[in-house]
């Protein structure tokens, strides 16, 4: 792929396309930040799943006007002489444009193809008018992050650019994530409060003095080139993928994502549910390997030394593994915390993590096993942008064997936009103690959705 394209943004010595150093220095597995990446409790793992849309606008598009309560200051502004705050533009912007996440979020590349605006909180208010909280523009040109402490170059908490990172479709239809990942962790992970942020990074969030943790935005974690990652566990092509992406170039801390939650990746939307299902299989056999590089500095960046393109392609021969019986130490997703909901009765247990947007009430939902309903109409509660779940158990005494789990969504609701759009996620599921790697549902529409888990007879 071609630099400075859309589909691999950025010039060449970006931070995102600028390969891990023959220099790069990593902390050992017993440091504060690297333990905390690979395992620390109650912190769960999570794909972004339909994240970030990224549309190109053409000529045939209509002039769309957009209002915003602030924009970026940065120099890459082209509409105008228009106030910092509570200002007006006009772009042509395509009419399917959706903004994404509870931080209504869109990437809208201009018609040259060497613009774009991206969005915090956008929306669309008319049939032709959008609006933004937060809007910044940039150059496809650009690195993607800002230069001076305290500036923007994009809406992340960390400064830098919505853009950088995302893992696009054709990365993972290509099976070749060439550039450098944007990760996002939990805010029990992120800190310290008097240190929330280290090159590249040049902010944090808002909220920085809450943080709990050591890991300052910007800090860059790889797996290191010695592990063979034939042999970490990787079962999938694409998770294979995102593994030699984080052993090539790294990921980058962008954001956080609530108390309990680290992003090991942002998806285009578009990416299929399949690509998807299989990165949340390997999800965890990555994290359990990534370090922190702590000499990535300016000077050194990605730990500085050479930096020559990784030579071998991704393989595009299927990963396969022999099936066999869960070992008893998978780590498991249900952790300790006791079940806020317990339906059934029975000597196995089903442990559900479930979240939901809400908008104008709470989403409603049932839950059948096997085609029978367990329980009544159950309500969500916890709000899947602030990366919390309700822990519903649900038991029975279930033999050997596939079963399946139905999910019914019962009352979606859509008020014109992203942030007035109610949702249910399975975010995911333990049986009898043992991960279930299929529970990662998101109900956009009223209506049901399945996922299966294994009974082994021990």
């Amino acid at each position: 792929m071609a630099f400075q394209t859309v589909a691999q943004p950025f010039a060449p010595s970006s931070i995102w396309n600028t390969p891990i150093g023959s220099n790069a220095q990593f902390q050992a597995a017993s440091g504060a930040q690297t333990a905390s990446i690979q395992h620390q409790a109650g912190v769960n793992t999570w794909i972004g799943q339909d994240a970030i849309p990224i549309y190109q606008a053409k000529s045939t598009d209509p002039m769309a006007t957009w209002s915003y309560d602030s924009r970026g200051t940065n120099a890459d502004w082209t509409f105008g002489n228009t106030s910092s705050m509570n200002g007006t533009f006009q772009m042509r912007t395509p009419t399917d444009v959706q903004f994404k996440t509870g931080d209504g979020w869109a990437i809208i590349v201009s018609e040259d193809g060497q613009h774009y605006i991206e969005t915090w909180l956008g929306s669309k208010t008319g049939g032709n008018s959008y609006h933004a909280n937060y809007v910044v523009e940039n150059t496809v040109t650009g690195d993607g992050i800002a230069n001076v402490p305290g500036a923007h170059e994009g809406i992340r908490a960390a400064g830098m650019s919505l853009m950088g990172g995302v893992v696009q479709k054709e990365d993972l239809d290509t099976l070749n994530i060439d550039h450098a990942v944007a990760m996002a962790i939990s805010t029990t992970q992120a800190g310290s409060s008097s240190t929330p942020y280290v090159w590249p990074a040049t902010t944090a969030d808002s909220f920085s003095g809450s943080y709990s943790g050591s890991i300052p935005l910007g800090s860059l974690f790889a797996i290191p080139k010695d592990v063979d990652l034939t042999k970490i566990g990787i079962t999938t092509q694409e998770g294979m993928a995102l593994a030699k992406a984080y052993q090539n170039y790294g990921g980058y801390v962008t954001d956080t994502a609530g108390p309990n939650t680290l992003q090991l990746a942002y998806l285009e939307k578009g990416v299929s549910q399949g690509q998807v299902d299989n990165l949340f299989k390997d999800m965890g056999a990555i994290r359990s390997h990534l370090e922190m590089v702590t000499n990535n500095t300016a000077a050194t960046p990605a730990g500085g030394g050479d930096h020559s393109a990784p030579s071998t392609p991704v393989t595009t021969t299927p990963v396969t593994t022999t099936p066999a019986a869960p070992p008893a130490t998978t780590p498991s997703t249900g952790g300790t915390a006791q079940p806020s909901v317990s339906l059934g009765s029975g000597s196995d247990q089903l442990l559900l993590k479930i979240s939901q947007d809400a908008y104008n009430g709470n989403a409603q939902y049932t839950i059948s096993v096997d085609g029978k309903q367990i329980g009544g109409v159950q309500t969500a509660k916890s709000l899947h942008s602030a990366g919390q779940s309700d822990l519903i158990s649900v038991r029975g005494d279930w033999g050997q064997g596939d079963h399946d789990v139905a999910i019914k969504f019962l009352n979606d609701a859509w008020g014109g936009s992203d942030a007035k759009d109610r949702n249910l996620y399975v975010d995911s599921a333990t049986y009898d103690g043992q991960n279930v790697q299929s529970a990662h549902l998101t109900l956009a529409d009223s209506g049901t959705k399945h996922f299966t888990f294994h009974d082994y007879l021990v």
